[in-house]
This record gives structure tokens, sequence and C-alpha cells, in this order.
């Protein structure tokens, strides 16, 4: 039996089965809804971070524009306006994209000319064949494929960007702008470029043309009527608006203004307001759009998505596909337990996700720093140094058990990194050196006691001999082998820097770490490191820029799959890059259903066939098919080859020799039929 197996396998190298991520999904928030616009058929609701929702006004189905399948370029929105039956979208981070007939277009600095891809928005339409929108630092003039001029706003205030653009009866085309400096945010825009108009008034939110052909202003400070000579200002203190801070404003078809405000949806007739209560639910709650479509009032909020004006107040308009709770993800985030069950800390509290129900759960704790998973599946979570008390926190199906700072020697610490070696024994990376919990005991080293010499570490790794691999701040790389220490510095060793950001141990107990710039050693960019280096014990490799298919020099992240792929979270807005030792292949924007580039923690579900990707800025999560198991790509490399042979061989020796930790295929921590079953499951799917 043994022998037609493995003759089977070697048979199958010849074949190639081409198995690359597939099935991505994006699993965002959409609560927080930055613009609404409508045209005679349906709403479009812009989210930041989840990308659009269609509703079809006559039906109310809903349709979702995302990354997740490619029919969105950024799943946050900045702005959107429709014209000639054509829908432009403005986004956050890659640049401009143009809905027609089912087809998208995207414009951006490679193909288009903008100076950068960040938040274009306030769109105005001068003809069919060009328009003006603003974005961060720039107004820029295209004609619809590529960018005609471009204007300088930082001039006006740093860090400016356009709001909103409108043109008056006159032919004067006013332009708002967000004032990070509180200087000019008013301007007129010219054949010689914009002009500043002088106001006493804080920033600008958005502009609109009234019926009296008056400018309006929703700021700061209230509501502003700008009649081409004299701003006249409307408050809590002089009129009946409710509150003096305003997002958006919007004229109707019988020329009153409808606004928004942290609390309120106000109508103003110009000579009454009435205010429409917002029931919202927390200090960081507000009102930030308003739509009219006739006799149909939308706004959108902060954390409660879309709401409708009806006779009973506005009414919330809930959104499909809405998984996460909170898509503010941090660094050092994200881990599955024995179920799958996704954890992750994020700026408001510890989130959990669970593919297979569509469950999400929120628990308030915005002191968390890291999650990781043990051998036994439970999380762990490490708190940041300026909790008032506790330090780490276990989460099991049964418990949750809380550290405290006091009852441990490292209360006075900053933990950076806190890793399970293969004996399920915990070990804290910390700026005084390195913990490990041991049962119940806790052994320090440091450099009073021990061979390790330089107390800050930043990152651990195990291998399958129980050495453990640390890098550190300044000190470079270091070896115990349970007895003694070896130092690997620049000085003694083709270590790239004495910084080293990431360690990783791969199946054939092959060191991979990225060493960060030591002018720059916190900072994370295209070139704020030294690239992928590789060390076997003996020999010592680099992969950069400038020598390798690989994107960026600086690493979030190196993490390896049971196939011994090396996956990389990369720094500077390049993808997720995955490496077999041979062969690159990056995942991006341009190419896959990834919700945005700047991925900051990986965590690899192996016994499900999934990748989940964390992301920065507020973009939730992507999630994606390895497409390993069952095509017989072990390796991850697009083909069936000897390296997918040896590997499932490896695999079955592993179980006939009783060698758990390559035979758990499973991972249930055991050996035992599931995982003979899957194994066989594996070499069918290649037959």
């Amino acid at each position: 039996m043994k022998r037609t197996i493995f003759t089977t396998l070697l048979c199958l190298t010849v074949l190639s089965v081409y198995a690359q991520l597939s099935d991505w999904q994006n699993l965002t928030n959409k609560d927080r809804v930055w613009r609404i616009i409508h045209d005679e058929s349906f709403l479009y609701v812009g989210t930041i971070g989840g990308g659009i929702v269609k509703i079809d006004k006559e039906s109310g189905e809903q349709t979702v524009l995302s990354r997740a399948d490619r029919s969105m370029t950024d799943n946050s929105i900045s702005d959107m306006a429709l014209h000639n039956e054509e829908l432009w979208v403005g986004t956050e981070y890659y640049g401009l994209a143009k809905l027609a007939d089912g087809n998208i277009e995207k414009f951006d600095m490679r193909n288009a000319g903008f100076l950068n891809n960040q938040h274009l928005s306030g769109f105005y339409f001068e003809n069919d064949d060009s328009m003006l929108m603003g974005g961060i630092g720039y107004l820029y003039e295209f004609d619809g494929k590529q960018v005609t001029a471009v204007y300088d706003i930082n001039i006006l205030s740093p860090y400016a960007y356009v709001n909103s653009i409108k043109a008056d009866s006159k032919g004067r085309i006013w332009v708002g702008c967000y004032d990070a400096m509180n200087r000019a945010t008013l301007c007129i825009f010219t054949s010689e470029g914009l002009v500043p108009v002088t106001h006493p008034y804080r920033s600008i939110n958005r502009i609109e043309i009234g019926a009296d052909d008056c400018l309006w202003m929703a700021s700061e400070r209230g509501l502003i009527k700008y009649d081409g000579t004299n701003f006249t200002a409307y408050t809590p203190d002089n009129s009946d608006l409710p509150e003096s801070i305003l997002y958006d404003v919007m004229a109707d078809d019988e020329g009153n203004l409808w606004m928004v405000s942290n609390n309120y949806l106000t109508k103003f007739d110009g000579t009454h307001f009435v205010s429409y209560r917002y029931p919202s639910h927390s200090d960081i709650d507000f009102l930030l759009c308003v739509d009219v479509d006739g006799n149909d009032v939308y706004v959108g909020s902060r954390t409660q998505g879309l709401f409708r004006l009806t006779a009973d107040g506005l009414m919330n308009i809930p959104l499909i596909d809405n998984k996460l709770i909170d898509n503010s993800f941090t660094l050092s985030t994200g881990s599955l337990d024995r179920d799958g069950i996704f954890y992750g800390a994020t700026i408001n509290g510890l989130q959990t996700y669970n593919m297979e129900t569509g469950e999400a759960t929120l628990t308030p704790m915005p002191q968390t720093a890291q999650t990781e998973t043990d051998g036994d599946g439970d999380v762990w979570v490490r708190w940041h140094w300026f909790s008032p008390d506790t330090c780490l926190m276990e989460i099991t199906p049964t418990a949750t058990n809380v550290y405290l700072k006091s009852d441990y020697p490292f209360s006075d610490i900053d933990m950076t990194q806190i890793k399970f070696d293969q004996h399920n024994r915990l070990w804290l990376a910390t700026n005084k050196g390195i913990y490990c919990r041991d049962g119940q005991t806790w052994t320090a080293y440091n450099k009073d006691n021990s061979g390790l010499s330089f107390n800050y570490v930043t990152c651990l790794a195990f291998d399958s001999n129980d050495r453990v691999w640390c890098g550190t701040h300044g000190g470079g790389l270091f070896l115990f082998d349970g007895n003694y220490w070896t130092q690997y510095t620049t000085k003694n060793s083709p270590l790239p820097s004495d910084y080293v950001g990431f360690v990783a141990v791969d199946n054939d107990n092959i060191l991979w770490m990225n060493c960060r710039d030591p002018r720059y050693p916190d900072d994370y960019g295209l070139e704020y490191g030294f690239g992928l280096t590789r060390y076997d014990g003996t020999n010592w490799t680099t992969y950069n820029r400038s020598n390798s298919p690989i994107p960026s020099n600086c690493l979030y992240e190196i993490k390896i799959d049971a196939r011994n792929n090396k996956w990389l979270a990369t720094a500077g807005d390049v993808g997720l890059v995955s490496f077999n030792g041979s062969d690159w292949h990056t995942y991006n924007v341009d190419n896959s259903g990834i919700a945005l580039n700047e991925v900051i923690r990986i965590s690899l579900d192996d016994k499900r066939d999934l990748i989940w990707l964390t992301h920065y800025t507020g973009s939730g999560l992507s999630v994606a098919k390895l497409n390993c198991l069952l095509s017989g790509d072990v390796n991850g490399d697009g083909r069936v080859n000897v390296s997918d042979v040896t590997a499932l061989v490896n695999m079955i020796l592993g179980v006939t020799t009783m060698n758990k930790e390559r035979a758990d295929v499973n991972g249930d921590n055991k050996v035992n039929v599931s995982d003979v079953t899957a194994l066989i499951n594996i070499i069918l799917g290649i037959i």
C-alpha cells in the first residue's frame, strides 16, 4: 500500500496545477457612512472601509461594491458623483474610479498624472470633457483620462484637502478646503488658480449654493452665509440651530437647506430651523453627511450607518454584508483559536469574528496590543505598557484568566511580543530582557544574569531543537540553546543590521528575519529595512528590492505555513508577498481582492485552508482560500512538483512514525484517523 502511494506521488510530479489565493472576502464594518448620492433608481452609500452599498430605491435590494470581487478599487470612499450615467468615485488610498456599463476604470499616479492617490473629493463637472476635483494638497483639472492642470492648495493651509466645489449662477467656482491650521478655507477658482476669500470662521466642512444664489457653508462655527460681500453666521447663540459644529449641508428642490451636526439633522427654510434628534449611542458617534432625494432625506453616521427621515424621526436602514463591529485593528493583532474564530485588538476593544456563524463581538478593552494563540488553541492578549493594572489575559473555552502586573516580576516593563514554543511555554520579549513561564515558574533572562547581553528584545522564534532565537533593538540577533547564548551582530556576521524587527523559523529549521534601518528602527516604509534575510546555520542570504522581486525592504511580519511557504506582510502599501524559496508572488489591489495593500498581521489556518490578513488604517480584514490542500500544490508555488511530493511523503512518514509535528494535519495536537484521512484527501485531490 505504501509503495503504491509513493509510486503514484512520484508519477504526479509532471502535473501542473496552478493554485493561488482565491475566494477573497473583505470582512469589514459599514457603519461609517461618509457620503450619500442618488439617481432615479438607486441610492449610493459610500462608507469608510466597507465600500459602496448600492440600494434599489423601489425594491430595497442592496448590492455591495467592494475590493473582494474587484467591483471597487478601494473600500474607503472619500466622495462620489454621478455624471452622464457614470459613477465617479474618489477613494482614500487608490485614486479615482469610474463605473460605467458594468466596467470599472482606475485613474491614479501611474496612469493619469495625479500627484498622490489619497482622498480625491469635491467633484465638479465643468462640461462633459472636463472636471475639477481635489486631493490632499492639490486641486486638479481632469479631462476624463488625464490630469491637465494642477494647483497647489498647501499655500492656503498646511495639509489641506478639497471637500467641495460649487458654481453659482454668475459662473464663479467656489472651493471649500479642509483647514488643518485654521487659515483660509474658502477660495474662488479662476484661470490663475485659487484665490483665498478671507473670513473669520473656522474649518469649512462643506459648501452649497442656495436658491438665493448665496454660498452656504457647514463650518465649525455654525451655518455661514456669504452673499459675495458679507458673511452671516447662524449659531446656537443667535438662532434655533441646535449645535455649532456642522459637517454637511445640502439644498433641496424647494430651496430648503438640510444640515447635519453631532446629534441633529436640521432643516432651514431661510427663516426657521427645525431639528430632528439623532439617536446617538456613544460619545464618539455623530452624523457625517446628508442627501436629499425628493421627499426622502438620508443621513450617514459615524458608528450606526444609514438613516432615513420618517414621520417618527430618523430610522436606521441596515446595510448588508456588515460583518465587523470595528475596522480599526492595531499592530501585532490577529489570531485564530482552535475553532477558527478570529481575535483582533482594535482601538475600541477586543473583536472576534466567527467565519462559520458570521457572529462578531467587541469587548471594550482599548489597551490591548497583541493577540497570540498557544498550543492548545487558547488566545492570549497582551496589553499595552500604559495599562494601569492588566498585563496579560488568557481566553479559554470555559474561562478568561487575567494576569495583573502587580502579581508578576515584570510589572514595570514594556512587553514587545509574546510567543509560545512547541512545549506551550509562554515567552515574553521585553525592553528588560526575556521572561519564560514553564508551568507556574517564571524565569528571567537579561544582561545581568545570562549571556543575553542586550536587554531590549523585540521578537522571538523557536526551532525544532528547542533553541530560542531573539532579535533586539540595536543588539543584533541572539541564539539560546538552553545553556549558552550566541550573539550575531553586524561586526561578527553578515547580519544586515543590529535592529531586528521580526524573526521566524521554517519547517526546515531555517531562520528568516527582517532587519530594520538603524536610522528609522521604529518606522514603517519601503526603505526602512533591509529586506528578508535567510540564515541556515552556515550561510546568510538577504533578499531586498535591489536583488529580488520583494517589493519592500520593511516587513511587519513573517509567517510560515505547513507547506513551508514564507508569507510576508510588507510595509509601504505594496501588498502581501509569498515566497517558497525560489518563486515570489505579490497579492495587491491590482491583481486580487485584497482590501488594502498594507497588511500588518498574517494568521494562517491550515486546517481550513485559509489565510487571514489584518489591515492598517481602518480597513478591516481580508480572508482568502490558500488552495493547497485539494490541489496537491503543497508548497503553494502554483505547481505540483518534486517539493510538493516530498512534503506529502514527509507528512505520510510523519503519520507512520508518529511525528506529531508533521502529521497533525487537522491541527488538534493529536495524530489520529482524521489526520490520515486528510492526507488521503490531499492525494486524491492531486489525482
